[in-house]
């Protein structure tokens, strides 16, 4: 098991990504990954069971199972299947983070500033691919 958020980057990044702090805080309410031994040959099993059962995804509209995949520069959610269809109709220099457990949304909301009438701030605030 593990708390890690990983960015889900499409192309190698003309500016690597560098923070001496943490750029999300832990959103986690428990570890990612499968309870008990990992399945090596299926890594990935223990996601059919995962529900965001506060995110929804912004394309097809239903509650978000498996990966959650969030725009790092505007807020923008995805499930597993929407973000093929979507990444490469959306902005080239976007790229996602990636939940893999529940996420403590308290948290979230506050992170993600989801109250704000301006939308969610960007979590990074430099671009990685210039084009």
């Amino acid at each position: 098991p593990f708390v890690s958020i990983y960015f889900k980057l499409l192309r190698p990044v003309d500016h690597p990504i560098e923070s001496q702090f943490a750029i999300l805080p832990i959103l986690y309410g428990q570890l990612a990954g499968p309870a008990g031994r990992l399945n090596s040959s299926h890594p990935k099993a223990y996601l059919a069971t995962l529900y965001h059962n506060a995110a929804l995804c912004d394309h097809c509209m239903n509650r978000i199972k498996g990966e959650w995949f969030r725009y790092v520069y505007c807020a923008k959610d995805l499930c597993d299947v929407c973000k093929n269809l979507n990444a490469h109709a959306h902005d080239r220099t976007h790229f996602f983070y990636v939940f893999k457990a529940p996420v403590d949304m308290q948290i979230f909301r506050i992170v993600a500033e989801l109250d704000n009438l301006e939308g969610s701030p960007p979590v990074l605030n430099y671009p990685v691919y210039y084009s």
